[in-house]
């Protein structure tokens, strides 16, 4: 069975998808890893910005599952989505 998660947008990547957040779809027992080609299938260029060419993120890409970073998690790429209710896509951000 598959199911819906919601990857909320933020800076140029709003603009980019041309909308705050995007619904990608995914099967049950998915994880970060399926998650990440699921939305270079259905938001191509938006992949361009955010992934490798191994549909992994690139370096200065960040996601957030439910207020933590992916590189925190013991499971990384091959973290479960399941349980996840929150994610974020940060690009680099510079200011002054």
């Amino acid at each position: 069975m598959a199911q819906t998660k919601t990857i909320t947008l933020l800076a140029q990547l709003r603009a980019l998808a041309g909308q705050k957040a995007i619904d990608v779809t995914v099967d049950d027992g998915a994880t970060v890893r399926d998650l990440l080609r699921a939305l270079a299938d259905a938001y191509p260029a938006l992949a361009e910005r955010v992934l490798e060419a191994d549909f992994t993120l690139r370096g200065d890409m960040q996601l957030v599952l439910d207020g933590r970073h992916l590189a925190l998690l013991p499971g990384g790429l091959d973290t479960p989505v399941a349980g996840v209710r929150q994610m974020m896509l940060i690009p680099p951000v510079s200011g002054g």
